[in-house]
Order: structure tokens, then sequence, then C-alpha cells
């Protein structure tokens, strides 16, 4: 399980780069071709489609880190009485949560996805603008398999 883990995680840090990158080089590019009078119409709505991806991998790196945000006023409450199994505990119900919220958000964004394939339209390069919104769902089921791959790590990663 750890190595999946590690996979997950390892291709997750290596999308948002790449995700970066190309944000980073398509405004470049764009900015570049206008002092030539060049203006190509796809770049900001591709950039704009690519910062709600990094958004939502950012998410899931936060989700592997438990750097997400949190209201630990319990857990440092248990750190400062060294209770580090029911602060385990906690971490764990905490996950279980946050994985019901993910599937209704998950669902709710395939919803809308459904929606704009139905009603959508044609952005650029022929993409229908279903395509770009199903990065709602995606990035949802990615902080979602995240959540529950943490409920299979033991106390001493969670702690690392």
């Amino acid at each position: 399980m750890n190595g999946l883990i590690s996979l997950f995680d390892s291709l997750i840090k290596r999308s948002v780069v790449l995700v970066v990158f190309s944000m980073l080089l398509i405004t470049v590019m764009s900015i570049v071709l206008r002092w030539f009078q060049v203006s190509l119409s796809w770049t900001e709505p591709l950039v704009r489609h690519l910062v709600f991806l990094s958004a939502f991998l950012g998410a899931t790196l936060a989700a592997s880190t438990s750097r997400h945000i949190a209201i630990e006023i319990l857990e440092k409450f248990l750190e400062a009485k060294n209770e580090t199994k029911k602060i385990f505990v906690l971490q764990k119900v905490i996950a279980v949560i946050t994985s019901v919220c993910l599937v209704y958000l998950m669902l709710s964004g395939y919803q809308f996805f459904k929606v704009e394939k139905e009603y959508g339209a044609e952005v650029f390069w022929g993409i229908h603008s279903s395509a770009l919104v199903f990065i709602i769902p995606l990035g949802f089921s990615l902080v979602l398999i995240r959540t529950v791959l943490s409920l299979f790590e033991t106390a001493q990663e969670g702690e690392a």
C-alpha cells in the first residue's frame, strides 16, 4: 500500500510541475506574440482551465501532507496531552467525513459536467466546454482518492 501511495503522490507532484510549466510557457508565448501583433484566441481559456486544474492538483497534494484547511483545536489539545493514539483516530475520522463530502462534491461536479455537455459549446481547437468542465469532478476525484489512501497510512506515516 505504501508503494501505491508513493506512486500516486509522485504522479500528482509531476502533474503539478507539468501544468504550472505549461501555464508559464503558454502565457510567456502569448505575451511575446502580442509584441508582434499576433493574438491567439485559445491561450487565455486554456491557461484559465490549467489554473483550475493546478488548484485541484494542489489540493490533492495538500491532502497528501495533511496541510489542507483544518480546524485543529482538538488535535492541538490532544497533542499537548501526548495522546498520539487519539490523534491518529481523530485523523481517520476526519478523513472518512472528508471522503463523504468529496463524494458529494464529485457527483455534483459530474452533474454539472452532464449539463455542460448538453448545453455547452466548442471553446477552442474543437474542444467542447464539457471537456474543460470535467476538470471539476476529476479534481474532486483525485482529492478523494488521496484522502481514501490516507486511511491506509500507519501512525508513523501520518506523522511524517
